[in-house]
């Protein structure tokens, strides 16, 4: 052989072991490739009922190809098949039966099969994940879980329910070493288990409405979801209620089935009707005695919410706000699903009585319904009768566990608020993000917010600040809102909202050391005292020498206070439910009267003080002011009334908040620590007052006179300011902020915050102190001089009956007393 056929022939054989090398490779990636590229089995699933719709709409059109059920057999493979295989045959032998039941109502045309085996291969495709899910959480795979926990149906959520997330995070806890494997089955099991029931009942209810219109293909659907989400609970039922009920409930969803396929929507209807019953207060995943206590606690808040709103949203029988009857509806609409969790134990003590509880809340979703869609409008004291008396029912039957103090349902509604919040935002639907932090806001006021202001009143300040205008040097959602921020630009005051939140969450949820309670109450008696008592103060600077009598009213007033403030204490312990949903309501009112008390204080002084006792010659006027208090004149009764409301009302302003802060310290830390904490309190504020009062006795009376106007209108300034904020919290005045830094302190003292209402309110304040004293001027300086022109008018007179100026003994005398009271006047003017 030459070297060349030599090398030709071995160029030949590189070539050929190339070619076949190639082909081998080509082969083994050709066979290798299906398993590789396989889709994941939620993929496939999502395949499959994707593929079924494509064809019932295909037979809706008149196209009954049937190529879209054969894409969904396609899709019954890989991942999805094995799984089925090694964890729920049965799940996959229905699958397979219900696609050669829909190929041949494809073939025949019958879209009712059609949609019961898209139902039926639904359920059975989720009932299959949950088993695969929960093996592969046991088995310690929880990325492998999660990837089939994507075939998986959710819980209707409403306005103020989240959607359940408990699955997911229990297998992120179980990926991070948080939790076994044994408690993540658990938790998983619970979570699907709750779904399971919740959509089931939400499609029974579907499927009696789709009887009722007459609907087939949507009847036949619901029905067939239904009664395959049964095939998940009913182990659990079993377990529950025995063999012979679980037996009997079997054979009412199967009928339900059948029956629905075939039309027969009499026989549906009374199936459905069976069913609720077989279900009544069966829970699949019984609640723990801690979430029955917040399902509770839920129940209370929103069932209490329900005639609030709704009256925001009526008026003289019609609508007139009617995101304010949404909102109503979405409250029963939590409650309905609170009472619905706790019914099984209000089941086994009161069956009557608890049937006849959720009759009559569905009476009032009914009549809420009805309103939200334009039909007929009740009353709002109606509905707020239905509501309280639900309410009160309910409290009667709730176990005493149950009402034990919880923050939980509060902190859980102020995060779903927030969620929904950041979810108009990002819509671009700022009113209705308004509200929603408005919510948000109004459930930490509620309960959190009050219970805080005993514990850490300054991170209770940095909350309320991120809610409103700004703190920790972020700007406030209300700010936010106004200027139409976008979701990117809101995140930084939500998270750190939330952080501390959480932080709040925490503190409040631990219970109080004696230490902490005593000092606690000890700082709020003495910070709340100390207010009131530089209020009396400044009232009562101006009084003395002779007008020291009309101190006693003031300090009366402010005694009275006292005893009125305890009143309202033991009420608040007797009646927190019923106080606690009005919230800010009770301080903005309280805030309201004390400013018109405020405003007819200054009046009075610049009038009655200021111009007639230091400018004029004060001694006559106030020997004529104490004579008629003495004889107890009308104006004399006017004068003590309005002296014992001032001292009143700026005692009881302060009481009424010290009254809310320590009964959150009490339930968290006892009556004997608090106890202890008010007497020190008290007696720091003692020790103050009479500082204050004796060296009030020793100052200047002329400067204190400035000193006394000055701190009313400083009081009166931060009032209104503190005022107008809290009618914004509560939505009675608008909001509309104003792009300035002001420190959170402004706020929390002097009652400055940057919004056009609290800013120009706070502004009218003072133009009406300047008003009241330049309008207190003028009306003096008149009333001097028509007292000047009588006096002369009077000596002009005397001079024209008598021009020689002499007298007689019998007509002197009327013309001396004339005289003389002509001049006491001008004396007393000038």
């Amino acid at each position: 052989m030459t070297p060349a056929s030599t090398i030709s022939g071995s160029a030949r054989s590189r070539v050929i072991a190339a070619v076949a090398t190639i082909v081998a490779a080509v082969a083994f990636f050709s066979a290798a490739s299906p398993a590789q590229a396989a889709d994941p089995a939620w993929q496939s699933a999502d395949q499959i009922t994707t593929s079924l719709f494509n064809a019932q709409t295909d037979l809706i059109l008149n196209d009954p190809s049937g190529g879209s059920v054969e894409e969904a057999k396609k899709a019954l493979s890989g991942p999805l098949r094995r799984g089925f295989e090694a964890s729920s045959p049965a799940a996959l032998k229905v699958v397979e039966e219900q696609l050669d039941r829909a190929n041949r109502a494809v073939a025949s045309g019958d879209s009712v099969a059609l949609a019961a085996a898209r139902g039926t291969i639904t359920a059975a495709l989720r009932r299959g994940a949950f088993d695969r899910v929960i093996d592969l959480t046991a088995a310690d795979r929880p990325e492998a879980a999660r990837e089939w926990l994507q075939i998986r149906d959710f819980r209707q959520s409403t306005r103020y329910t989240r959607v359940g997330t408990e699955a997911t995070d229990a297998l992120i806890a179980l990926e991070d070493g948080d939790l076994g494997p044994d408690d993540a089955v658990l938790q998983v099991r619970k979570d699907l288990l709750d779904t399971y029931q919740s959509r089931l009942g939400t499609n029974l209810e579907e499927a009696d409405k789709a009887a009722e219109r007459r609907f087939p293909e949507r009847l036949a659907e619901s029905a067939a979801i239904t009664a395959g989400y049964w095939q998940i609970l009913t182990g659990e039922y079993e377990d529950q209620r025995g063999p012979e009920a679980a037996t009997r409930a079997n054979l009412i969803f199967e009928n339900l089935a059948g029956d629905a396929a075939a039309g027969d929507t009499a026989a549906v209807r009374r199936a459905v009707r069976q069913a609720t019953r077989e279900l009544e207060g069966f829970v699949a995943a019984p609640l723990t005695e801690e979430e029955k206590a917040r399902r509770a606690s839920q129940f209370s808040r929103f069932i209490d919410l329900v005639p609030v709103e709704y009256g925001r949203g009526v008026a003289d029988g019609k609508v007139t706000k009617a995101f304010e009857i949404q909102e109503a509806v979405a409250f029963a609409e939590g409650a309905s699903q609170a009472l619905k969790d706790l019914s099984s134990d209000l089941l086994e003590q009161d069956p009557a009585g608890t049937r006849s509880l959720i009759r009559d809340l569905g009476l009032l979703q009914a009549d809420l319904q009805t309103a939200a869609e334009g039909g007929a409008v009740k009353e709002a004291g109606e509905i707020e009768q239905m509501a309280g008396d639900i309410a009160e029912r309910a409290e009667g039957m709730f176990p005493d566990e149950w009402k034990a103090s919880s923050d939980d349902a509060d902190y859980d509604l102020v995060n779903i608020s927030l969620d929904q919040m950041l979810n108009a935002i990002n819509a671009g639907e700022y009113e209705i993000a308004e509200q929603n932090r408005l919510s948000a806001y109004a459930f930490f006021e509620f309960g959190p917010e009050i219970k805080l202001q005993g514990f850490d009143p300054g991170l209770s300040l940095e909350i309320e600040g991120m809610f409103w205008y700004g703190a920790r040097d972020l700007p406030g959602l209300a700010t936010l809102i106004a200027d139409q921020a976008s979701g990117r630009e809101t995140m930084p005051t939500l998270v750190e909202l939330r952080s501390a939140i959480d932080e709040a969450h925490e503190i409040t949820g631990s219970d109080a050391s004696p230490g902490t309670a005593i000092t606690n109450a000890a700082l709020i008696v003495f910070r709340e005292g100390l207010e009131a008592i530089l209020i009396i103060a400044a009232i009562t600077a101006s009084m003395i020498g002779a007008r020291q009598v009309l101190r006693k009213p003031v300090y009366r007033g402010a005694l009275l206070a006292i005893p009125a403030s305890v009143i309202s204490y033991l009420l608040m312990v007797l009646l927190l439910g019923s106080f606690a949903k009005y919230g800010e309501k009770v301080e903005a009112v309280v805030g309201v009267m004390a400013i018109g008390v405020l405003l007819v204080v200054l009046n009075w002084f610049f009038h009655k003080v200021y111009w007639t006792e230091w400018i004029a010659s004060h001694r006559k006027r106030t020997k004529e002011v104490t004579t008629a208090i003495a004889a107890g004149s009308a104006t004399g009764a006017a004068t003590v009334f309005g002296l014992y409301a001032v001292g009143f009302e700026a005692v009881f302003r302060e009481g009424m908040e010290t009254v809310l802060f320590l009964q959150a310290l009490q339930l968290a830390a006892g009556t004997g620590a608090v106890a202890i904490g008010v007497a020190i309190g008290l007696a720091a504020m003692g020790v103050v007052g009479f500082l204050t009062f004796k060296l009030e006795s020793r100052l200047p009376y002329k400067k204190m006179l400035i000193v006394t106007g000055v701190l009313i209108a400083l009081v009166l300034f931060t009032m209104v300011g503190q005022t107008v904020r809290t009618l914004q919290g509560v939505g009675w005045f608008p909001i509309h902020p104003i792009d300035i830094d002001i420190p959170l302190w402004m706020g929390t003292w002097l009652g400055i915050y940057p919004s056009v209402e609290t800013l120009v309110a706070q502004i009218l304040s003072v133009v009406f102190v300047i008003g009241s004293y330049w309008a207190a001027g003028w009306y003096s300086k008149r009333k001097m001089r028509i007292q000047r022109e009588q006096y002369e008018a009077e000596q002009a007179a005397l001079k024209a009956e008598n021009p020689s100026g002499e007298n007689g003994r019998n007509g002197a005398e009327p013309h001396d007393d004339a005289v003389s009271v002509s001049q006491e006047r001008t004396r007393e003017t000038v």
